[in-house]
């Protein structure tokens, strides 16, 4: 008689031993195994929502941050631009106070007369209350609302004239209430030099309804509480919301900690009203007065509680959902095993197995199935983390050109309006008719100065324009680059000479000529020069050299200036882009020079390079043109 393979007796005892089990009472199988499956899916269901739960939570709660740090650095950005633009409106005030203490009369000491010059300048500002003469001991030579020689009092805010008399720079004062007139007001201050002394202060007292018109036209951030100025004190000057009721209290402890702090920054705290708020505000210029803009915290919180709450409710009902489908599922699957069992038990018996199909389909379709799920979860993964990458790159670049956007408007405005206000103020002196000869020829020596300033300005965004555009046209024919930077050289000439500055030319012989526009050439090589000239203290060095590389003719501008530092060297040609890109600023202009000159290089076929070894240290800038060949 034959033996049994052993393999088939392994696969007997298996069988026996699994149809055994089914072989016991119904409901002794039923309480053994069937009520630990339910429990066992309903486990294994918690345990795969519950992590999920917690990445869905964590998700939420990073994606809130994010929100929350976008929203406090859009507070922060209006705090400064509110800051900035009140800063501007002081130095319009002190400029035109300058002007001012320019007059002949103040020379000469004739009050009489500089009073009339006090009473007309005051009735063109509508913001000043009144403008006053001081001695540096803080007596009132004058007031343009009070009869000359009234008697007056002393000064009424001494901190800033103590200030002024110690630095000699002008000043921006606190609030006070007047001695005669009982308004609130705040003075700004300039003195009047004479022989090296200080002879005066020119004071103008300004009204707190000059700065609310000032915030008032600002465009307000969403969900924004109020704008509040306050002064050094921390008192209120201006207020978008109830100025009324606040204007000269001093503002909360924790706000007045925070400013003597840190120039700028953004923190949660309490509204003067009690209301809770988020608070950013920035130092204004180099006063001692601060911008603050305000938005209620649930603006700023609250996207990020109604997220979390919707992620654990939703969690519960998830839960709950799938805890009922686990129990009716665990039925099917026990049915779907007693019937693979019995088919067991049929097949142990060598009798033709009766299996449902129909549930072993559904096991295997729904082990597939979790599979496609799987897949089509991580790709959904894999996108939505690409799509945030792509909205975290693109919100980058779309902060960085908006910051970018305000710094150029606030340089724009300053650029333009600077000259403006020296042509202006010559101008109403020379309306006047009381300058001396020598003073009308510098006054119009500087209207026309500024003039070709503004004119330059306009021109270089007009050119910005059409190089944009692609309607920059060149008439191309041969021209010798000699010639083109010795005309060039002539323009900026007597600006160097006035610097001290020696401009040092190395011409190579028997150069070719290059294919170009004369006229955009020349506009190339004077700004280069005028780069140069402008950025090298006085008593530096300028070279230029022409010389031939290869089969290209080669124009190198070299200084020994302030060159560039290595961080900003990357971004020397952009547009709107300067190193130093505060109103402030040492030098002036737009930061559309180099971009020029890279366009209408590049137009002629050839490269522009800048090359600095850091602060300090001077720049180089190298042109490079194809020549013609014979």
């Amino acid at each position: 008689m034959a033996e049994k393979p052993v393999g088939l007796n392994t696969a007997s005892v298996l069988v026996q031993r699994v149809t055994s089990i089914f072989r016991q009472p119904a409901s002794v199988w039923s309480d053994r195994y069937t009520l630990s499956l339910k429990s066992y899916l309903i486990l294994l269901v918690v345990g795969t929502l519950l992590p999920v739960g917690a990445f869905a939570g964590a998700v939420v709660i990073g994606l809130s941050q994010q929100q929350q740090g976008v929203a406090e650095r859009r507070m922060l950005r209006e705090a400064r631009n509110l800051a900035s633009t009140v800063d501007r409106e002081f130095s319009t005030t002190t400029r035109t106070l300058q002007a001012l203490a320019a007059s002949d009369h103040l020379y000469d000491g004739d009050l009489e007369s500089f009073y009339s010059d006090t009473q007309r300048m005051a009735e063109t500002q509508l913001t000043w209350l009144t403008v006053l003469l001081l001695s540096p001991d803080g007596q009132q030579l004058l007031n343009s609302n009070h009869p000359l020689g009234v008697p007056l009092p002393a000064v009424n805010e001494p901190g800033s004239l103590q200030q002024l008399v110690a630095t000699r720079q002008p000043v921006v004062g606190d609030l006070r209430r007047g001695k005669l007139d009982n308004n609130l007001a705040f003075p700004i201050r300039v003195p009047v030099l004479r022989d090296g002394g200080l002879r005066y202060v020119l004071t103008a007292v300004i009204t707190p309804e000059a700065l609310a018109t000032v915030i008032e036209n600002q465009q307000p951030v969403e969900g924004e509480w109020a704008r509040t100025i306050v002064d050094g004190q921390g008192v209120v000057v201006t207020r978008t919301l109830s100025p009324q009721r606040f204007v000269g209290q001093r503002g909360t402890p924790s706000f007045l900690e925070r400013i003597s702090e840190a120039s700028e920054g953004v923190y949660p705290g309490r509204t003067l009203e009690g209301v809770e708020v988020y608070v950013a505000f920035s130092r204004i210029g180099n006063t001692p007065w601060t911008a603050a803009v305000t938005v209620p915290a649930d603006d700023i919180q609250g996207p990020a509680r109604r997220a979390m709450g919707l992620v654990v409710g939703s969690g519960l009902a998830l839960l709950l959902v799938s805890g009922t489908g686990a129990f009716l599922l665990s039925r099917q699957l026990s049915r779907s095993i007693a019937s693979a069992a019995r088919a067991a038990e049929a097949l142990a018996n060598d009798e033709h197995p009766h299996v449902r199909l129909l549930s072993i389909k559904e096991l295997v379709l729904l082990g597939r199935s979790l599979e496609l799920a799987a897949d089509l979860l991580s790709q959904r993964d894999r996108e939505r983390a690409e799509h945030l990458r792509q909205a975290q790159v693109a919100q980058a670049e779309a902060e960085h050109a908006n910051r970018l956007k305000d710094e150029f408007l606030a340089v724009l405005s300053h650029e333009l309006r600077t000259p403006l206000n020296p042509i202006l103020g010559w101008a109403s002196l020379l309306r006047n008719g009381t300058l001396s000869a020598e003073k009308t020829a510098f006054a119009l020596e500087t209207i026309e100065r500024n003039a070709k300033l503004q004119t330059q300005l306009i021109e270089d965004l007009l050119d910005v324009t059409r190089i944009m555009q692609g309607k920059v046209r060149l008439t191309l024919v041969p021209v010798d680059l000699r010639g083109i930077v010795a005309a060039a050289l002539e323009t900026v000439r007597l600006t160097a000479e006035a610097k001290s500055i020696h401009i040092q030319t190395v011409y190579e012989p028997n150069l070719g000529q290059v294919l170009g526009d004369s006229t955009r050439l020349q506009q190339v090589i004077w700004n280069l020069l005028s780069n140069a000239v402008k950025f090298t203290d006085r008593g530096g060095q300028v070279m230029v050299t022409v010389s031939q590389v290869g089969a290209q003719a080669q124009v190198q501008v070299s200084d020994t200036g302030k060159g560039i530092h290595p961080t900003f060297l990357p971004h020397v040609f952009d547009y709107f882009r300067q190193e130093d890109g505060t109103t402030t600023r040492k030098f002036g202009g737009l930061g559309l020079g180099l971009a020029i000159v890279q366009n209408l290089v590049e137009l002629h076929s050839g490269t522009v390079a800048a090359d600095s070894s850091g602060a300090g240290q001077g720049a180089t800038f190298t042109v490079r043109l194809p020549l013609l060949q014979g």
